[in-house]
């Protein structure tokens, strides 16, 4: 018999305002403070790419788990257009 897991999917629209960069893309990281049922919280980054105009992100959690906090982290800068 298989089992049955359940999942929790966060998602989030990350709107991208490029206007000024050279380029069309570039990477970013977002934190999450994991809060666990049957262990500990941790804090971990999950890494994406930005284009503008928006992009969807998800990131998947075990029945268990929810998220506690967010936040933007790490954005790679874009080259000014000149």
């Amino acid at each position: 018999m298989q089992e049955l897991y359940l999942t929790r999917k966060w998602t989030a629209v990350v709107t991208v305002d490029a206007a000024r960069c050279a380029v069309a893309s570039g990477a970013f990281e977002i934190g999450f403070e994991r809060l666990k049922e049957n262990g500990p919280d941790t804090d971990f980054t999950q890494q994406f790419e930005w284009t503008p105009p928006s992009i969807n992100v998800a990131v998947d959690f075990w029945a268990d788990e929810a998220v506690g906090h967010n936040w933007i982290d790490k954005i790679q800068p874009c080259l000014c257009a000149r």
